[in-house]
């Protein structure tokens, strides 16, 4: 009897724990060990069998439990193939990414909304749930959401769009090019499509006129969810007529989910300072309203049953009016689990509860364990269950420690740590009255700091910040391999910031809305809450603002590939061994101050061993955090890497030292930026949308991925804004030696911003002209263009780009800006310097540029072009490429190719594109 009852007590205790776990390693399996459902099915079909046999015979539990366990990673498997084999044939995603239809291409759509349409800056946002569709004069039946934006530019515009009235329910047609793809095609560059797929979007578009819209009918709809998206809506307006932009758009999306309204501005401050999940609606939000909205009722009934009926209703309706965004639908689910298990009297231990939202989640969406999203829910969750909450339920005894029949002993705890928990959570009071109930008396011997905090009622907040910040701690110890995989980001302040943030921006959401509801009897009574919210939001923004604007906010950090990129998987073996230990000490066993009851795990209480593991842990963060490995090492070849930046250039040459030379940085996404003004305010205030520059979304991310923290030297041909925008990124994110350039034009905007980010950063720059010669170990770079220029307002346009010649031993390389038939013009006088294996066509393939004579002078063996997929200037021509190819050249783009990637040891040439595509030479 003992063997079967002592086999598996963990899995007694924590069992929907335990199978969520297996679940979940059973989706990576199905993912990544593709063997076919019918293998899983036959696994989890015997796994089944074997373990309810076992169960009914003599054997050990222990293989009961451990068929269970096999059975349902195999359950979890089998579930995820069967979910992603299922997806319908006529699935909008799956059209486009079979190529049944092709992105871009003109197409009419009919559907239902599924929303009103969602308030945007400079427009509105559509989610058509589709049903029919037109493609090339063939009408099909289609399924799956897509996402319009409808620009309005006028009001001739605004007004032709609401003779429409569009609401939820609406049944229309609409004529637009959906596109489903990945526009830029680099290492490190997030997949716009996984991006949708999160999203359940299946393909976006842009409505570009009112006139392409036809309203059907309105379809009957939930009137409940109808008022909701109303309410919501007008809550935006309100918000964006009575505050500034900073704070309208604050509150927007930390209260209302909709980020389209965040000043750029405003949102890179809560970034740098690691506070930016604030402002996404998510578990920190739906366990602050749904606490607050259970703290609220209490008050009137102390039933159970009526407490969740209420909240629940409460907590999903505004999921609901939110938009029902995955995370937050996410949260609510596992809010309604605890709450509902507190309210059948099943508290459980909180691991269990988490397993069982786990197997809920996966069940709904086995996809979501591969998202940043879920992994940080989860990760950041089970910090607070498994390790802080414990931690903190330990010190709270041991600071609250007085003779009882379970601990009759002081605990065994070094005795600074016995002090500290004492002046913190010692009661003295408490104690009194326990004393004055008993037969005897004893006098105990306190922590001498806590008569000082009593007296000033400092020792209760004391122990809420000292837990907040413990917190905090542990959640960001366990979130380090996420935080710097997905964002790239190292916050050394956030553990504080967060504090102050939170606090702050509560504040600022209860006085806003209490100023719009006092604006629907009297603008008097409203002002002074008007006031009251723009001051607590300057100071939630000016504290973060004052550390990021020193550069003690953040760092920025790359990570491991490869083999290396094992490191983040390792990281959490000390994390979890330290967990068990913490779980399983009882800081009043008598002997060993770490012994416990149970001797098996007496090891892990071994200070040596705890030691040895903290010490592990340390090193791996190091390792994390300082990256002393991430970087390629040299192998004595020159590679130049041309990335897909769309329309724009950006190149990254590595040289055969691994010394780094960035030429150029892309730029140039459409940043529209529009006037907004509040009734309180006199002058329209300068709203600039919160968009990702190419820079930071494509560049930085691709120089990450390959592990770089340090570009030694960065370059700009010339100052247009698709060549130089992208460079103020990366002089920001990465340690940068010099900075080079053929001229300084102060009086280009740009180029006048990324001057100051040098000047401030203390960067060099490097004026070069016809006729320099840089050498970087056995690699020449010869500058053919421009002349040389010292004024300080020389042009600096396509025609005086510079144009570099790279050699490396009988290999050349040709690089050309942006140059135009008058700069080549000028460059067939020295012919000799022309020739070349591999050329960056110049000017992104125009007519305006790659003249025959240059061509044939050229003899290239392979001409880059760098556009986009999809250009605005129709780049490259077509005639142009044609004289590549007649020439001899393989014309390769960076739209279709992605990064196109060349290297030499000197004497052969490698090339090779994102696509996987290779050719030797």
């Amino acid at each position: 009897m003992s063997d079967r009852n002592e086999a598996s007590p963990n899995f007694t205790l924590y069992p929907l724990f335990w199978l969520a776990v297996c679940f979940a390693f059973g989706i990576l399996s199905g993912n990544f060990l593709n063997f076919g459902w019918q293998i899983y099915l036959t696994i989890c079909l015997l796994s089944a069998v074997l373990s309810a046999v076992l169960s009914a015979v003599f054997i050990k539990r222990t293989f009961t439990v451990v068929f269970l366990y096999i059975a349902f990673v195999a359950v979890g498997a089998l579930y995820f193939q069967i979910e992603n084999q299922t997806i319908s044939p006529n699935r909008v995603k799956r059209l486009y990414d079979e190529t049944r239809i092709k992105s871009g291409d003109p197409i009419e759509i009919e559907g239902v909304l599924k929303t009103r349409p969602e308030l945007a800056a400079g427009g509105f946002f559509l989610i058509l749930k589709t049903e029919k569709a037109i493609y090339k004069e063939t009408e099909l039946h289609i399924s799956g959401n897509v996402r319009l934006f409808a620009p309005v530019g006028n009001e001739q515009i605004r007004d032709e769009y609401d003779r429409l009235d569009l609401n939820y329910g609406s049944r229309i047609r609409v004529a637009c090019q959906l596109r489903r793809e990945d526009n830029y095609l680099n290492a490190g560059v997030v997949s716009h499509k996984e991006l949708l797929d999160q999203k359940k979007i299946d393909a976006t578009a842009i409505v570009k006129s009112p006139l392409l819209v036809e309203k059907i009918e309105d379809t009957k709809t939930f009137p409940a969810l109808a008022w909701l998206y109303e309410r919501r809506q007008n809550l935006i307006i309100d918000f964006r007529d009575y505050f500034n932009v900073s704070t309208a758009g604050v509150l927007i999306a930390s209260l209302l989910g909709n980020g389209y309204f965040l000043d750029k501005p405003t949102a890179e401050v809560f970034r740098e300072g690691g506070t930016f999940h604030v402002l996404v609606i998510s578990g920190l939000h739906i366990t602050f309203i749904g606490g607050l909205t259970l703290l609220f009722i209490q008050f009137f009934t102390n039933k159970r049953l009526w407490q969740f009926l209420i909240a629940g209703i409460f907590l999903w309706s505004y999921s609901l009016a939110v938009g029902a965004d995955v995370p937050v639908v996410r949260a609510t689910i596992m809010f309604t689990i605890l709450l509902f298990s507190q309210m059948i009297y099943r508290n459980g231990t909180l691991l269990n509860s988490l397993g069982f939202c786990a197997l809920i989640l996966l069940v709904w969406r086995p996809n979501d364990i591969f998202t940043s999203s879920f992994q940080l829910t989860f990760a950041s969750v089970g910090a607070i269950v498994a390790m802080a909450f414990p931690l903190i339920e330990k010190l709270r005894a041991i600071g609250s420690w007085s003779p009882s029949s379970d601990a009759p002993f002081p605990p065994q705890v070094p005795f600074w740590l016995k002090r500290f928990c004492e002046t913190l959570y010692w009661r003295e009071k408490i104690w009194e009255r326990e004393v004055s109930r008993q037969l005897w008396a004893a006098n105990l011997f306190k922590s001498p700091y806590l008569k000082w905090l009593e007296s000033r009622n400092l020792q209760s907040i004391s122990g809420y910040i000292f837990e907040a910040i413990l917190v905090s701690l542990i959640i960001q110890a366990w979130l380090l391999p996420f935080i710097i995989l997905y964002f790239h980001r190292l916050s050394m302040l956030s553990v504080f910031l967060n504090l102050w943030v939170g606090v702050i921006i509560a504040l600022e959401s209860f006085a806003a809305v209490f100023a719009v509801f006092l604006a629907n009897f009297s603008n008097a009574l409203a002002l002074p809450f008007i006031k009251l919210t723009e001051i607590l939001n300057w100071l939630l923004v000016s504290i973060p603002k004052f550390f990021t604007e020193n550069d003690w906010a953040s760092v920025r950090l790359p990570i491991y590939s490869g083999n290396m990129k094992a490191v983040y998987f390792l990281y959490f073996a000390p994390i979890i061994v330290l967990t068990i230990a913490l779980n399983l000490w009882n800081p009043f066993s008598l002997g060993s101050k770490l012994k416990i009851q149970n001797s098996k795990f007496n090891f892990l209480f071994a200070s040596p061993f705890l030691r040895a593991t903290a010490f592990v842990l340390l090193i791996l963060s190091a390792v994390i955090i300082f990256h002393p490995f991430s970087s390629p090492s040299p192998d004595g070849r020159l590679h130049i890497d041309f990335l897909d930046v769309g329309q724009g250039d950006s190149a990254l040459i590595t040289f055969p030292n691994g010394e780094t030379l960035l030429v150029d940085g892309g730029g140039k996404i459409n940043i529209n930026k529009i006037s907004s003004k509040s009734e309180y305010e006199d002058e329209p205030e300068i709203f600039e949308p919160d968009t990702q520059t190419i820079g930071e979304m494509v560049v930085s991310n691709f120089l990450w991925e390959k592990g770089y923290s340090q570009i030694d030297y960065i370059l700009a041909t010339h100052a247009d804004t698709d060549h130089i925008q992208g460079l103020l990124d990366v002089a920001k994110n990465f340690r940068v030696r010099a900075a080079i350039f053929g001229r300084m034009p102060m009086r280009d905007a740009e180029f006048a911003e990324l001057y100051s980010i040098l000047q401030k950063r203390g960067i060099k720059e490097v004026m070069l002209s016809r006729g320099d010669v840089l050498t970087f170990d056995a690699v020449k770079i010869e500058v053919l263009y421009p002349e040389k220029n010292d004024n300080l307002e020389a042009v600096s346009d396509n025609n005086h780009s510079l144009v570099l010649r790279v050699i490396y031993g009988t290999r050349k390389f040709l690089l050309t800006g942006d140059i135009e038939k008058e700069t080549e013009t000028f460059l067939l006088n020295m012919p000799v310097f022309l020739q070349t294996d591999v050329i960056k066509v110049a000017h992104h393939g125009s007519r305006t540029s790659s003249m025959q004579e240059l061509i044939n002078l050229a003899k290239a063996k392979v001409a880059v072009i760098s556009v986009g997929k999809e250009s605005p200037y129709e780049h490259p021509h077509e005639e142009v490429v044609e004289r590549w190819k007649n020439a001899g050249a393989k014309v390769l783009t960076t739209g279709e190719n992605g990064t196109i990637s060349v290297s030499t040891d000197g004497r052969d040439l490698q090339l090779k594109t994102f696509n996987k595509e290779k050719f030797y030479r």
